[in-house]
């Protein structure tokens, strides 16, 4: 039986629209009826958060972003501004509430592949960005130095722009916290920037004086095609580790250099990952969280959607979770094996 949330979802029923005519305005149109749709796939995401056992409702609205967010005429619009500024200060006003506690993990999903990470001790940002592209920007930089300021210590996994932001890599550095990168050109950027990178699968303790800790980071050198990129493997204070595959291209080799070595908790793959059931089954994660879908710098083609998440998941025999920008999911407990 379809729920009342996903009628009105489907309905686009009206609330406070003050303007009931677009004659001639093709374009408010547009930008409108995004607003809307937006604001309500999120009422559905409140009534229906991220599970490993995902709803119709759910599924629902995340085929509305994939809508959305795969229409162009959108891209530099009003309504996807907006609604990324809410996506933003949703994160942020989740992040200044209290840590979690004991055992548990809290993983925010952020544009992109980037996702922050919680626990009662750190706060790992991981291919934070603030843009599309050079020059548009999608967050504000008050608000993004404002999120920056929750975190800890930033990983970049590669110098793509979508993964990549050297402003947000200088706001971590102003606030005297260290970046993680894989590539030695970023280096001469600041001080607290630091290139690590081996021939083959290194591992180092990062320091993080201010909070009187540090992490143990295994780093495995890959690559997107020409591209270096790293693929962290972070052991948090508490002993979970979670591994962050960045646009690793190389699965099976992937697998055989760093899965078979290191016990994951939590995978945190980009979601076109290839193959994806047989990759996961190497790594044996207790959890995966997907990243990546609707990449709105690429083509049409190439902004990969929800809808084929589902999809490449479907042969997966890990618990999964696949969230919205903004959201988060409270892992309460996870076997370490």
């Amino acid at each position: 039986m379809i729920s009342f949330t996903l009628c009105l979802l489907i309905t686009g029923r009206l609330s406070a629209q003050e303007r009931l005519h677009y004659w001639g305005d093709s374009e408010t149109y547009l930008q409108d009826q995004a607003s809307l749709a937006f604001e309500m796939a999120y009422q559905v995401f409140d009534a229906h958060p991220p599970a490993t056992n995902m709803g119709i409702e759910r599924r629902f609205a995340l085929l509305a972003l994939d809508v959305l967010l795969h229409d162009t005429r959108l891209d530099n619009g009003v309504a996807f501004k907006s609604y990324m500024n809410k996506v933003a200060v949703n994160i942020l006003n989740e992040l200044q509430k209290p840590k979690p506690t004991g055992s548990e993990t809290r993983f925010y999903r952020f544009y992109n592949h980037g996702f922050i990470v919680q626990t009662p001790s750190v706060t790992i940002g991981i291919d934070l960005v603030s843009r599309v592209g050079s020059d548009q920007y999608f967050i504000s930089d008050t608000l993004m130095r404002s999120i920056v300021e929750q975190c800890d210590i930033l990983f970049i996994s590669h110098a793509h722009g979508d993964h990549a932001d050297l402003s947000v890599i200088r706001m971590f550095c102003e606030q005297g916290k260290e970046v993680i990168v894989p590539e030695e050109k970023w280096t001469t950027t600041a001080l607290q920037i630091r290139f690590v990178r081996g021939s083959e699968m290194i591992t180092e303790t990062i320091p993080l004086p201010a909070k009187n800790t540090s992490l143990t980071v295994r780093v495995y050198p890959g690559h997107q095609g020409n591209v270096l990129n790293n693929v962290y493997m972070i052991t948090l204070p508490e002993g979970q580790t979670i591994m962050h595959t960045g646009d690793q291209d190389y699965s099976e080799d992937l697998i055989a250099h760093a899965g078979s070595k290191v016990k994951v908790d939590v995978l945190l793959v980009q979601c076109w990952m290839m193959p994806m059931a047989p990759f996961v089954s190497g790594i044996n994660p207790a959890l995966v969280i997907c990243g990546h879908e609707n990449e709105v710098g690429h083509t049409i083609d190439h902004r990969e959607a929800y809808w084929l998440t589902f999809k490449r998941m479907k042969e997966v025999k890990a618990p999964y979770v696949i969230m919205a920008w903004g959201e988060s999911y409270l892992l309460k407990d996870v076997h370490y094996r």
